[in-house]
């Protein structure tokens, strides 16, 4: 980061929203490059309300998540309705569903079973980007009638909430593989399924998409799944930044792993003095 902010050299890759977010100065550029890095809310299925999938599919219904990326990360991901990439050729546009503030409200009044009590949604913070996304998405529930709190932990009473279930919902970040296998996360006794999801229907679904010759027909067969019965609130997928000095670089394509990919296609500018 010296080197870059003395003009040593002209390129870095940077987390603009992670814990230790880099800050930079001067006449700087930056172009993102998509990740399998989900953002999302994990829920505790066996609290009463919260194993309503009617009720969840209305928390679902009650995120708007372009607001939150482009409010609160500076744009720096991609908003998502289900835990595969918008960026992917495999995720289910055809089952997204638009954001409506009344289209909420109606739900929450048809919903029959709802929690008694106010929801404790727990973030991790240490970081700052994540704890703005918990408090801005409980103070809107909290708006539109569903009681929220977000609660801020250090890292390792976090991690320790979430392993004793002592939680309603969690802000949650998952490094998924780029073949979107999301047993670990949604699979009944998954090692990141916290909230104790557990369908032997899902199970099924998660074994075919992992399996199935057409990935992208299974896929989304298991995505109206999820939207059906919303065991996790995907919320969006991060990016990572590649800064570069003003008028110094065109053309660039990054990946999150090659910041030079395809370099034959970039043009560099580099004068002396």
């Amino acid at each position: 980061l010296y080197r870059f902010t003395s003009h040593d050299v002209q390129l870095i890759a940077a987390d603009l929203t992670g814990t230790t977010p880099v800050t930079v100065s001067g006449s700087v550029r930056c172009t993102d490059a998509d990740t399998t890095v989900l953002h999302y809310l994990g829920i505790n299925t066996s609290v009463k309300g919260l194993d309503n999938a009617a009720f969840r599919r209305c928390l679902s219904l009650g995120i708007n998540r372009q607001a939150l990326v482009s409010g609160l990360l500076s744009g720096h991901a991609k908003a998502a309705q289900f835990p595969i990439s918008p960026a992917s050729p495999l995720y289910p546009a055809e089952l997204e569903t638009a954001f409506s503030a009344t289209a909420f409200s109606d739900a929450l009044a048809a919903c029959e079973e709802k929690p008694a009590h106010p929801l404790r949604l727990l973030v991790n913070s240490e970081n700052s980007f994540k704890v703005s996304m918990a408090q801005q998405i409980a103070a809107s529930f909290t708006a539109a009638g569903v009681a929220m709190k977000a609660v801020s932990l250090p890292w390792e009473e976090y991690t320790a909430a979430l392993a004793a279930k002592s939680f309603d919902l969690y802000y949650g970040e998952v490094r998924l593989t780029a073949d979107w296998n999301l047993a670990p996360l949604l699979a009944t006794g998954g090692r990141l399924n916290y909230g104790g999801w557990s369908d032997a229907r899902c199970d099924q679904l998660l074994e075919a998409a992992r399996s199935a010759l057409d990935q992208k027909a299974a896929l989304s067969t298991l995505c109206r799944y999820l939207q059906l019965q919303t065991p996790i609130l995907p919320v969006c997928f991060k990016s990572v930044s590649v800064l570069y000095a003003a008028n110094t670089v065109s053309g660039l394509s990054p990946t999150a792993a090659e910041p030079f990919y395809e370099l034959q296609d970039i043009t560099i500018q580099l004068r002396n003095g």
